[in-house]
């Protein structure tokens, strides 16, 4: 009667030990899965950085790049804007120039018939010897006032002729340092600082799989749970059976 008690015993601790087991290797296999998941991911986001960071510092560069180029050629049109602003600036000094070369031309021919003619009346005074003397001198000097005359306005002519082109000079020189300013302050330098590169990515740790756990514990369950369905079935005489189980063993 205590021998099927001790069968049943032993195959509850044996089913038990058996179930543990099992069921404390699934968890282990869970615990190594989720750490082999969290390392695959943590690896792979890592990857996905650093292709992340390259993608940037090359954006960045091309940027830079493109802003060195958009600088150079904002410096040459610069320099372009410059060599046409003095072309522009030598044309209307130039046009200035030739008008004031008239006036002082047309002045000296002016000053060169007045002369003449002064010379011409003094001849024709002298000729005519009709006057007496002290009226041919006043007719003398009468013909030098007027040229004197006609002279100071010649050269009053000229002098205003100067002045008028001094003051073209210096509105003409004025457009020209307008000009040359306006040409500077259109001039970008976007690319002042070179782009530094990204920080190095982080490298994650890597997490290490839990160790197989010992099946000491399992066993332990087993023994217990058979000691406890022997101890329900067979009461005293389970034990009993236990010790002669053991003696015979």
């Amino acid at each position: 009667m205590c021998e099927p008690t001790t069968i049943i015993a032993l195959g509850m601790g044996a089913a038990t030990t058996a179930s543990k087991i099992g069921e404390q290797n699934r968890a282990h296999r869970a615990q190594v899965d989720a750490v082999n998941r969290s390392n695959a991911m943590a690896r792979q986001k890592y990857l996905n950085d650093i292709q992340i960071s390259k993608f940037n510092d090359e954006q960045k560069g091309r940027i830079f790049e493109a802003k060195l180029e958009a600088d150079a050629a904002s410096r040459q049109n610069y320099y372009k804007q410059r060599e046409l602003n003095q072309v522009e600036h030598n044309k209307a000094l130039e046009a200035a120039s030739q008008e004031l070369k008239e006036k002082i031309t047309e002045a000296a021919f002016e000053s060169q018939a007045n002369l003449a003619a002064s010379i011409e009346a003094q001849g024709s005074v002298l000729a005519s010897g009709q006057a007496p003397g002290q009226s041919m001198m006043l007719e003398m000097q009468q013909a030098e006032r007027e040229l004197g005359f006609e002279q100071a306005q010649i050269n009053a002519t000229i002098f205003d002729a100067n002045k008028s082109f001094a003051l073209d000079k210096f509105g003409i020189d004025m457009d020209h340092y307008s000009a040359n300013m306006n040409a500077a302050n259109s001039v970008q330098s976007s690319a002042m600082i070179a782009p530094a590169a990204s920080f190095m990515t982080t490298k994650p740790i890597k997490q290490n799989a839990p160790k197989k756990p010992s099946i000491l514990g399992p066993i332990l369950a087993g023994v217990g749970a058979g000691l406890g369905t022997g101890t329900a079935l067979g009461g005293s005489d389970y034990w009993s059976d236990m010790k002669i189980f053991g003696g015979d063993g």
